[in-house]
């Protein structure tokens, strides 16, 4: 297993552990750009390990990388119950984040590291020598992957948009920097201005990587951004942006591309594997680099670990009878021997090899997408409802008929964010889109006696009803932010320029 536990400002350039690589592991500062940048392989060297980085990073077994922070946002959300065990404690007590706790830092370290890595590839690629094609490619996919990590950014160091379009976000770097610039830093830019870039970046990126290129079925190349998961990215970024129009012309463009809805079987297979045709983006781990899988072990009730995300009990009454999904959640005992709603949904591929590979983007989510900025378009509403219903009849068993989409207006909203809870459970959307949505984390008590065996033993759902002052769960709390880490509010002395500090952390 390959692990980096280290607290890193600037990533390194080529700790390319997705792929074997034949550069040193060297910091990005101490490396000049004539020797890392004389090929195109290096360059995608440099990508593959901002990639790396992405995935690996953290500082324990329980924040590894963007699937810690996946798993963290599920955590804080409605429909989560942690239970006793290790990792996400903080998560699920909604502390991480306004306390600056493991996963803030984490996540900060996750993308500006990236960033730079994107940064540096764009400031040299138009001088490296090789095809114009291939360099278009490398150009478009570091685009890309800048514009991923600043929606990443914009969706949980502010709150919605539409909020405050103009509160302090984060700093905005269009180019490589070094330990001086840290030193000093640059001014947080906007929500508003977060997003621009995102989107900027991510729409050039379209007109760069090719409409024919794929990352393909190699389980080598599945992280890869390619134009479909560039569609995918712009679509689920002009959603949180509230750009309704441009949300549903992408999301629409990817379901040309793939409109695949998997059957029952698929499913209920253990969500691990990327070969699922319904899977847009993921990554497929291997024996040699296994350690982003090492999260099934909070997330599969099968195995014998911490096994601690599981679902309320009051949540899967939403599932209507005849719809597979519902399958997936009943009452077990943990590892740790508490009984609650134990999830089947996630299960490791292969446990004695830790082998599972992660999702990231499901052609589901474009449906939802699509339904939602149709919803909130004039004219397009029996086409949101028709969408919806393509993706409920899609759940059901065999034989099974879902109930008929016929709400309007704002109910029809509702019911597209409580598909989306039920469809993407466990898939890290629970918190941003409490954020983006203005909602309120709801968790009530639950407690039941059900009979084992002939035994009766008492169940229950939600140990954390409110947060960690003892105030109710409200919309747009502090809570549900991440906090700019401390060590950015110390070395960088530009940081509150532009855009004054949240005066909700004076509180």
């Amino acid at each position: 297993m390959k692990m980096n536990f280290k607290n890193i400002s600037v990533v390194l350039f080529a700790a390319c552990t997705l792929v074997s690589c034949d550069l040193d592991t060297t910091p990005t500062a101490s490396m000049g750009a004539g020797d890392v940048y004389k090929n195109i392989e290096n360059a995608e060297h440099v990508l593959r390990g901002a990639w790396s980085h992405i995935f690996n990073s953290g500082w324990t077994y329980a924040s590894i990388g963007i699937g810690s922070i996946m798993l963290n946002d599920d955590f804080a959300g409605s429909d989560a119950v942690r239970t006793r065990s290790y990792g996400f404690s903080g998560s699920y007590n909604l502390t991480n984040g306004y306390a600056r706790g493991e996963y803030n830092t984490v996540l900060w370290d996750l993308m500006y590291g990236p960033i730079n890595n994107c940064n540096g590839i764009l400031k040299n690629i138009d001088n490296i020598p090789g095809k114009q094609e291939t360099k278009n490619r490398i150009k478009g996919q570091a685009l890309a992957t800048r514009g991923y990590a600043y929606m990443i950014l914009a969706t949980h160091y502010s709150f919605a948009i539409d909020k405050d379009p103009h509160a302090v976000c984060v700093p905005i770097y269009t180019e490589p920097t070094d330990g001086n610039v840290a030193l000093t830093g640059k001014a947080a830019s906007s929500v508003s201005e977060v997003f621009a870039q995102s989107l900027e970046d991510l729409e050039e990126a379209l007109t760069l990587i090719p409409e024919n290129y794929s990352h393909g079925n190699d389980a080598g190349t599945q992280y890869q951004i390619d134009h479909l998961v560039t569609l995918g990215l712009l679509a689920r970024t002009h959603l949180f942006a509230r750009n309704w129009q441009e949300a549903y012309d992408y999301a629409t463009a990817a379901l040309a591309k793939n409109s695949y809805l998997m059957s029952e079987s698929e499913y209920k297979d253990g969500f691990n594997n990327y070969q699922n045709k319904e899977w847009m983006w993921s990554l497929s781990c291997t024996q040699d680099d296994n350690m982003p899988c090492y999260l099934f072990y909070f997330k599969d009730s099968t195995s014998d670990a911490y096994t601690n995300l599981n679902m309320d009990p009051h949540f899967r009454t939403n599932f209507e009878e005849g719809d597979y999904r519902k399958d997936l959640y009943h009452w077990g005992q943990t590892a740790y021997g508490d009984w609650a709603m134990v999830n089947k949904k996630f299960i490791f591929k292969d446990l004695d090899n830790m082998l599972a590979d992660l999702v990231m983007m499901r052609t589901s989510e474009m449906y939802l997408i699509k339904a939602e900025a149709a919803a909130n378009l004039g004219g397009k509403e029996a086409e949101a409802q028709k969408t919806l219903q393509t993706l409920r009849d899609a759940r059901m068993k065999e034989g099974e008929k879902a109930k008929m989409v016929t709400a309007t207006g704002d109910a029809l909203i509702q019911e597209i964010w409580l598909e989306r809870r039920k469809e993407l459970w466990g898939e890290g959307f629970a918190l941003t889109d409490l954020i983006r949505n203005q909602q309120s984390v709801v968790r009530k008590p639950y407690e039941e006696v059900i009979t084992v065996g002939g035994k009766e033993i008492t169940v229950s759902g939600h140990s954390v009803i409110n947060f960690s002052d003892k105030t109710n769960f409200e919309p747009n709390s502090k809570y549900y932010l991440f906090r700019i880490p401390e060590k950015e509010e110390l070395q960088n002395i530009n940081l509150y320029t532009n855009y004054p500090r949240l005066p909700i952390y004076d509180k």
